[in-house]
This record gives structure tokens, sequence and C-alpha cells, in this order.
């Protein structure tokens, strides 16, 4: 019998990326405490998995005081306010750093590019409105946007090309 030679290491990985503080976009948001490489997984969007009919039939009561919902697929939305983490403050960006990508029914944050230490953490929302025709301007106001980009769209709604028609 001959000896295993398989090269253990105790090294642990810090994935510990963010920390979350006041934003300048709005409210509260997250920031890299180091540097973040790209295609580096942050952290994943967590909370309770909720049925797209019963957010929408709560939506439809009032708004609520805030809203930490994040689309999973056609059915499922994960509710960042029930259990959910410190992925809930990313704010929006119409020039995003991040991306969510869904494995497995999770969603995840990526960087899109390195991301430098004290830099707040954004994705673009691509909010969809509730109708297929271009956006009222009561609904682009209600989802102002606020990032501050060069090529601010204004608005978190998802741009018109990437809209059902």
């Amino acid at each position: 019998m001959t000896a295993s030679r398989v090269r253990v290491t105790t090294k642990v990985v810090d994935r510990d990326f963010i920390r979350v503080g006041r934003s300048r976009i709005d409210g509260t948001g997250v920031f890299a405490k180091r540097k973040i490489p790209k295609g580096a997984r942050i952290i994943e969007y967590t909370g309770a998995h909720v049925p797209v009919d019963a957010v929408v039939a709560v939506a439809n009561e009032g708004p609520p005081a805030a809203v930490y919902a994040f689309r999973l697929n056609e059915t499922t939305i994960i509710d960042g306010a029930c259990g959910g983490n410190d992925s809930r403050y990313v704010n929006h960006s119409c020039a995003p750093n991040c991306e969510a990508l869904s494995f497995d029914d999770h969603m995840y944050f990526y960087a899109l590019r390195d991301i430098t230490r004290g830099e707040e953490l954004t994705f673009d929302y691509r909010l969809n409105a509730s109708s297929p025709r271009r956006p009222t301007k009561r609904a682009r106001d209600a989802h102002a946007c606020r990032c501050g980009s060069a090529n601010c769209r204004g608005t978190m709604l998802a741009p018109r090309s990437a809209r059902a028609r």
C-alpha cells in the first residue's frame, strides 16, 4: 500500500468583500471593503422564496415601507426583507459594476469588472413596467434613478429594447 500524497491546505479564502453604509445613490448601500476582482462571486441574495402571485397581491394593497424583492424566475421572488442578508442593499445603477446570476434556485452577485476598495456595489435593476407599452411618466417618476452615471436613463425601468413588445 502506497501512501497518498494529497496536499492539504489550511488556507482560508477570505470572501468577506463587503460592508454596508450610507449611499449617495439612495439610503443604504453596499461597499467594497477591499478590491474585488472581475468575475468574483460577491454574495448570495437571500430571503424567503415567495410565489410571484403572493407578492403582487400584497403590492396591490399599498406600498410597503421598503421593498427588497428580487425575481428569481417566472414563478418565484426572493423576499430579502424576510430572512435576507446585506445583499438587499445593493442599489441600482445604469452603469453597474455587478450582475445578478441565478443557479439552482439561488441568486448571486458577481463583479462585472474590477471593483475598487470603497466603491459602491450596483447592478441594473431593469424593472419591468406593468404594461409592455412605453411606461407612463408616473411609472418613470415612481422608479426614478439617482445613480448619477454619465449614461443614466433617469429610471430604474428596463430600457425599451429589453421590455416585451
